[in-house]
């Protein structure tokens, strides 16, 4: 038995991805997976240290506030204050389960059936699943390399904008790996804002730079009359995925929402975790993620110089830990990706299962160790033209 809404669903990814890894790996092959990214960096010692004091709190063995910890609450305040200069109240700011849940949670809270839900294409594939899930129309706003992965807001229809409750953007970007530029926010404020739509930025990769740093949605929506909502993670910054923590900020009203639906489908995340990220974002956070950056982007150059000599097109992240590379000649990303795994034993991850408009490309992750990364730009430099030539 199952839900008629699962059948307009996508296949998901990372689940195919994995299922074609298992049986090369049951083939009894070696494999070196750039596929998911899933950090194999350790957690701060510091913030391990954490959680084991925070695990003797009687306290976090029960229930914590639907809302979040207010040490963590406040460790947000005193971060958004410190890093961005903008002074939250709480009421603006949501503990999340990761920011996977959220996201898909979110369309319940804001849209109707048959209302629409603006995605981005590439994009996360949880942006238009959780449409479905709220029985929304997806429509798939193309980020072309023509015009840097940005969007463009003139490519939106009247009927579309018309019927739009909620629009998905994803900056730092994944899988493209741009930043975004402050201007793109003001540019999707202002459409939002004629359109009465719900603006949403997910920056579950905020702190993974490079050059420069990330400037938040939330330090101009603010002010920009426009209803919104942020994410953040912990999970990539701390190397936490399996831990499930993170935070949202945004417009009272939005908040307010998503926590309704949270509060009668969830029971908030473990406390002794809350309590333990907080100690880390109100102290050494920052030092923290240079040592995070620092071990990227040494990989980032490792890769970089791999897929130059392979002769591969591509641009250097300026942020997140993937890399979004143009599939060589003609072939698709999915008989591209395949025969790699099969030549090579490289996993990577075909940009059409990020939508329509990542065909033509593939990812790969720097998320595994530094000599697994290594090899693979090796095997590229090697193999690739014998690749293209089958």
């Amino acid at each position: 038995m199952r839900s008629k809404r699962l059948d307009s669903l996508p296949p998901y990814l990372f689940v195919e991805i994995d299922r074609l890894k298992r049986q090369f790996i049951e083939s009894g092959r070696d494999v070196l997976d750039l596929g998911i990214g899933d950090p194999d960096i350790a957690p701060p010692p510091e913030l391990l240290e954490a959680l084991r004091s925070s695990l003797a709190e009687p306290k976090h063995h029960l229930y914590p506030p639907d809302r979040g910890l207010p040490v963590l609450i406040e460790a947000v305040r005193l971060w958004a204050k410190g890093s961005h200069g903008v002074s939250l109240d709480p009421s603006e700011i949501l503990v999340t389960i990761g920011s996977k849940e959220a996201i898909g949670h979110l369309p319940l809270a804001i849209v109707d059936p048959g209302d629409t839900v603006i995605v981005p294409d590439p994009g996360y594939p949880v942006y238009y699943s959780s449409a479905v899930f709220a029985g929304a129309l997806g429509f798939r706003l193309p980020l072309r390399g023509s015009n840097g992965f940005l969007p463009d807001f003139g490519e939106i229809d009247a009927s579309t904008s018309t019927g739009a409750k909620l629009m998905y953007l994803n900056y730092p970007n994944n899988p493209t790996s741009v930043m975004g530029e402050i201007g793109i926010f003001r540019d999707a404020c202002a459409f939002c804002r004629e359109n009465e739509i719900v603006l949403v930025n997910d920056a579950a990769y905020s702190e993974v730079t490079y050059e420069r740093p990330f400037e938040p949605l939330f330090t101009i929506a603010r002010d920009e009359g426009v209803p919104f909502i942020e994410f953040f993670s912990f999970s990539k910054t701390f190397s936490i995925t399996g831990w499930r923590v993170g935070f949202a900020i945004g417009s009272p009203e939005v908040i307010a929402s998503l926590a309704r639906i949270k509060a009668n489908l969830d029971s908030g995340v473990f406390g002794a975790i809350q309590e333990s990220v907080a100690g880390m974002l109100a102290g050494s956070f920052d030092s923290l993620v240079d040592r995070m950056k620092e071990i990227y982007s040494d990989r980032r150059s490792i890769l970089a110089a791999s897929l130059e000599k392979a002769g591969l097109e591509f641009s250097l992240p300026e942020a997140t830990f993937y890399f979004w590379i143009r599939t060589p000649g003609e072939i698709c990303s999915i008989d591209f990706c395949r025969t790699l795994l099969e030549e090579t034993g490289i996993v990577a991850a075909p940009g059409v299962g990020f939508g329509g408009n990542g065909e033509g490309y593939f990812r790969l992750s720097i998320t595994t160790g530094t000599e697994t990364v290594r090899l693979a730009g090796k095997k590229l430099e090697k193999e690739l033209p014998r690749i293209i030539g089958m």
